[in-house]
């Protein structure tokens, strides 16, 4: 984590912390020449109070920046978390996630995603969601569901996502109530308990500035979804060139049939057996 002076080159870096520091120290001195008129007196009050200023400055950075490094580690250690439980098998992730409840809880652990808690015994099932969607009723009833099978006292559902509003309704609908936890929440505990280390963060930021390849951009432009989108596109522009003749409502409604016939032969060619 860097302070907002290392941002910039070394050479802005120490001519900002100079002319800081030194507007500091004639404030000081000012200062106590305000109270007392005395050139020699108020120079040496000035100078010792800019000392004490500038110590206290660097405690505070130092304590701002170690609490943004701390934050900044739980965050991305909670989003790696999130990714790796959306990779593992469910039961794997289940486990998972009751070990991280008993830490985080101090309950016990009695295994196959079970823990005893607060005298009670605890089912804990875990919807892996992909980011931007959200866990449904359905995964509500499934816990539910699960819960009764193996005769435990409650359940806590755990999603990487969210939750709809049916489902947020059918867990205080159950009898007794599925406890949720969300992803957001869910990460927030992971990154407590493992923040991220120096090569997650720099595989992490790595990962993020890498540019889209030509085969991603290739297949999100050619995805099945974007035929009918295309389709449309021509149309309408098609119906403008007609309305106002213009030219350029030509060019680009034949730019969009092309993009949809390519679009559909590649669809064709990618569900070929």
């Amino acid at each position: 984590m860097q302070s907002p002076f290392d941002l910039k080159n070394p050479v802005a870096t120490a001519l900002d912390r100079t002319a800081v520091h030194l507007a500091m120290l004639l404030a000081c001195v000012a200062y106590f020449f305000v109270l007392w008129h005395s050139g020699v007196s108020s120079l040496l009050a000035g100078s010792g109070l800019f000392i004490l200023l500038l110590l206290s400055l660097t405690l505070l950075e130092k304590r701002t920046l170690k609490r943004r490094d701390r934050a900044l580690r739980e965050r991305i250690g909670g989003a790696i978390a999130l990714d790796s439980l959306l990779m593992m098998p469910g039961t794997q992730a289940c486990e998972r996630v009751c070990l991280l409840l008993c830490d985080t809880l101090d309950a016990r652990p009695l295994g196959g995603a079970q823990m005893r808690y607060a005298g009670e015994t605890w089912l804990v099932r875990c919807a892996q969601c992909l980011p931007g969607s959200s866990a449904g009723e359905g995964d509500v009833l499934s816990a539910h569901r699960a819960r009764i099978q193996t005769q435990c006292d409650r359940c806590v559902l755990v999603s990487t996502g969210g939750f709809t509003p049916a489902a947020t309704r059918a867990s205080e609908w159950m009898d007794p109530p599925v406890r949720l936890i969300p992803g957001r929440q869910l990460a927030l505990l992971a990154g407590r308990q493992h923040p991220a280390t120096d090569e997650e963060i720099a595989r992490r930021v790595h990962r993020q500035r890498t540019p889209f390849s030509w085969q991603r951009i290739r297949a999100l432009a050619l995805s099945p979804g974007k035929l009918r989108r295309y389709l449309l596109c021509a149309a309408l522009l098609a119906m403008l060139y007609l309305l106002m003749d213009s030219p350029v409502s030509l060019v680009f409604a034949l730019a969009s049939f092309l993009l949809a016939m390519r679009c559909a032969q590649e669809n064709r060619r990618r569900f070929r057996l």
